[in-house]
């Protein structure tokens, strides 16, 4: 089963090295997808993976992040993978 979480954190999120920080927790999982900062001063996390990887590595970013981030929206469907690595985008 693939899954693939799209998470949005609001907060004081942007300017803090939120999305470098994600990528570190990143590399400990095997998942893909990406990390960017919205125009509405949001960031939105894009995970896809197998199995419970992707709740795993959601569970990681928020317990890193938890200080920066005070709302967040979570959406998880399952589906096909359309990525080939995790990366920040700009």
């Amino acid at each position: 089963m693939h899954k693939r979480i799209t998470v949005n954190f609001k907060g004081r999120v942007q300017g803090v090295g939120f999305r470098w920080r994600v990528m570190q927790v990143a590399k400990l999982f095997p998942c893909t997808g990406y990390v960017k900062n919205l125009m509405d001063g949001s960031v939105e996390l894009v995970i896809e993976g197998a199995g419970n990887e992707a709740n795993r590595m959601v569970d990681a970013v928020n317990l890193e992040m938890r200080d920066y981030w005070n709302e967040q929206t979570t959406d998880e469907r399952l589906g096909d993978a359309h990525f080939s690595r995790f990366e920040i985008r700009y």
